[in-house]
């Protein structure tokens, strides 16, 4: 029996199908090929039923709208799929060009360059090991659903991690132990360990100083100060300033609770100034803070954000990024002895210290600093004993030991 080998076409994956959002209720649903998915839709329902919030299942359905149209490419219904296909889905993944990826400006940096300011990598061209192990989680939960369900399908085609004697690991874990460390699930990829980034504080200098408007200014220095996420911030209303306080009040991502984080008085006095224009442009009758500039006015969204440092970054040669200002208020509070980890961690709202320790980590700038003064510094040249008998101040002015 031969082995079952799925090749995908060398243009890549059909734009079969979409994700649209379901009018009328913060939900999304995955049409394919030209209507919605019945199993896709009673997950994804499913789902939102357990409050997750819209922008999961929103990525839930572009991993099973890739799925499906992987599958469609070789005449597979999703209800048959095997492990083999699951296979050669990851195999796709792991050589396939990103589609988001090939839409560059010609002048853009190499992809999977290093920048040679800031040291830190271009995303690669491929699809990351992070990406393909969301997709298997994603179907394997799909196909959990649709088995238990009876939609269709006998078994889960994704394997997961088993223990020795059979059952899937942790099923009876007990919550007061830790999780024990194992080998990975098959077809689960090596992620490699990321480490905070934080910007230097000169880099900090040059990028405020590359920055166009107050309301730009306003932005980045709440980010340096408060350590909030960046779609927290964009997210702030007018009701959710306190000047007089300086605190922000912000929708935490997870929780979605409404936490209170201090800021800076320069973030607040950046922000009156912008503040002030914008109500010359009366943009500001939604109760959002942030807006674009220029008419028709719009609340500010992620990508309008990421393209002012996108902006700035052409003008300096670098390339950070929004979450880099986050890993900067953090670092910083954590080399200030006036913080405790506690204190850093309640404001940067993580749920583990363990998280928050990942801040302890030396920069490399730091240590490449560390490092030259260290070989720069004149070494000390050790001197034997003067031997009994002698004069030893004789002996050193003998020898031009002397000052």
């Amino acid at each position: 029996m031969g082995v079952l080998r799925l090749n995908v076409p060398a243009a890549g994956l059909p734009s079969i199908g979409s994700v649209e959002a379901v009018e009328g209720v913060q939900r999304w649903q995955v049409r394919f090929p030209d209507r919605p998915h019945e199993a896709a839709e009673l997950w994804l329902r499913e789902l939102s039923a357990c409050d997750l919030s819209p922008s999961s299942l929103r990525s839930y359905g572009f991993d099973l709208l890739r799925w499906f149209r992987f599958l469609h490419v070789h005449g597979v219904a999703w209800q048959h799929a095997e492990r083999a296909h699951v296979r050669d889905l990851v195999e796709h993944l792991r050589t396939a060009p990103n589609p988001r990826r090939l839409h560059r400006s010609p002048t853009a940096p190499p992809l999977g360059s290093v920048n040679a300011i800031t040291g830190k990598s271009y995303p690669t061209i491929g699809y990351a090991p992070r990406t393909i192990n969301h997709q298997l989680t994603v179907l394997s939960e799909f196909y959990v659903f649709a088995v238990d369900s009876d939609l269709g399908p006998l078994l889960n085609p994704v394997p997961t991690r088993t223990r020795r004697g059979g059952g899937r690991v942790d099923a009876h874990h007990n919550p007061m132990e830790p999780f024990a460390r194992g080998r990975r699930a098959p077809y689960r990829q090596k992620v490699p360990q990321r480490h905070p980034r934080s910007i230097p504080d000169q880099a900090v200098e040059d990028l405020f100083a590359a920055l166009r408007s107050n309301r730009d200014r306003a932005l980045v220095a709440f980010y340096l100060s408060s350590g909030v996420r960046a779609s927290e911030l964009l997210g702030m209303r007018l009701v959710d300033v306190d000047a007089g306080r300086r605190t922000i009040k912000v929708v935490s991502k997870g929780s979605r609770e409404l936490a209170e984080v201090p800021a800076s008085a320069d973030a607040f006095a950046w922000l009156s100034l912008y503040l002030v224009e914008a109500a010359q442009q009366d943009h500001l009758d939604d109760g959002l803070v942030w807006h674009t500039l220029r008419s028709p006015y719009r609340p500010l969204t992620y990508h309008a954000a990421r393209a002012v440092l996108m902006r700035a970054n052409a003008l300096l040669g670098t390339n950070h990024s929004l979450h880099d200002l986050r890993h900067t208020a953090a670092t910083r509070m954590i080399d200030d002895p006036v913080f405790t980890l506690v204190d850093v961690q309640t404001i940067l709202r993580h749920a583990s210290v363990s998280t928050t320790l990942l801040y302890t980590r030396p920069r490399l700038e730091d240590l490449i600093a560390k490092v030259t003064e260290h070989h720069a510094r004149p070494r000390r040249e050790s001197v034997a004993p003067i031997a009994d008998g002698y004069d030893a101040e004789q002996v050193r002015e003998l020898l031009g030991l002397t000052e």
